[in-house]
């Protein structure tokens, strides 16, 4: 899904020796009042909550959007939960032999029917992440009604880039719905989303589904940048250079610029080069 950049035309020891000393009497009642002090087990209280007593239900839907690293920590945190999140550690697996058949890696041959198959099995045990790459191959094959389906169930459950996603489909999509686009791309934003941040960004500059407000997308453009996404640095070095939605200021725009050209971003690389091509050519005359 291609989008347009810019409208209208991203040595001491650690040890230390403490002397001996006699204990006396006065000490022994100290150590005993001490002793006293401690909380017995009987007093401390029981009424803390039991995370173990979650329902299953609802601790997937919260574990839906995790990554391996922090499925398996959710998973040591005691027996019930080890147990209840076994199906989305079984789409961890299955996530991964998708990934393989998809990109034709680990000595596999590329098999988009096969890294399907498996993205399905895993969104089925409730992974988010699975949902989403689904997602990707149906959309790429031109089957959007089953690909927006994938993503609004990942949306649904919290997880950023489905939401990312479900918003450009909406965009996309026959016809066209701003409105439920800019609502989940906003919230994907709102949850650190880069591409989001930049597809919100090109909405208010349009005004698509909402009213064009240049500095808002200016904010979201420049919070894009600053996240790392190239084509949002170039639209934020043009907002500094025109003095949309931000102050104009050549260094900003310059500084922007050069990122986005050191990143691969072809048109930056034009724009930053013309630039120093005038500024020496000034500096010769």
């Amino acid at each position: 899904m291609k989008q347009k950049t810019w409208p209208d035309r991203s040595d001491a020891s650690p040890f230390i020796a403490f002397p001996f000393y006699k204990s006396n009497d006065r000490d022994g009642k100290i150590k005993s009042s001490r002793r006293s002090s401690k909380p017995s087990l009987s007093s401390i209280p029981t009424h803390a909550p039991d995370f173990s007593a979650l329902p299953f239900d609802i601790l997937t839907k919260i574990a839906a959007p995790f990554n391996f690293p922090n499925l398996l920590a959710a998973s040591l945190v005691c027996r019930s939960w080890k147990e209840a999140l076994r199906p989305l550690r079984e789409a961890m697996v299955l996530l991964r032999y998708g990934k393989l058949f998809k990109h034709g890696r680990g000595g596999v041959r590329r098999n988009l029917e096969k890294a399907l198959d498996s993205f399905l099995k895993g969104a089925a045990r409730g992974s988010t992440l699975a949902m989403v790459d689904a997602g990707l191959i149906y959309w790429e094959r031109g089957q959007k009604e089953e690909a927006i389906a994938l993503y609004l169930k990942a949306a649904s459950l919290g997880d950023p880039a489905g939401q990312c996603n479900l918003g450009i489909s909406y965009l996309h999509a026959q016809p066209q719905n701003h409105k439920e686009a800019v609502k989940w791309l906003l919230r994907a934003s709102i949850g650190g989303h880069v591409r989001a941040q930049y597809q919100l960004a090109l909405c208010l500059h349009q005004g698509l589904g909402l009213d064009r407000n240049l500095q808002e997308a200016a904010k979201w453009y420049l919070k894009a940048a600053e996240g790392g996404y190239v084509r949002a640095m170039y639209n934020a070095s043009l907002c500094y250079m025109f003095g949309e939605g931000l102050s104009h200021s050549h260094r900003q725009a310059r500084k922007w610029m050069k990122r986005a050209a050191d990143r691969g971003h072809s048109k930056a690389q034009f724009e930053h080069g013309l630039a120093l091509f005038s500024v020496r050519h000034v500096l010769n005359v």
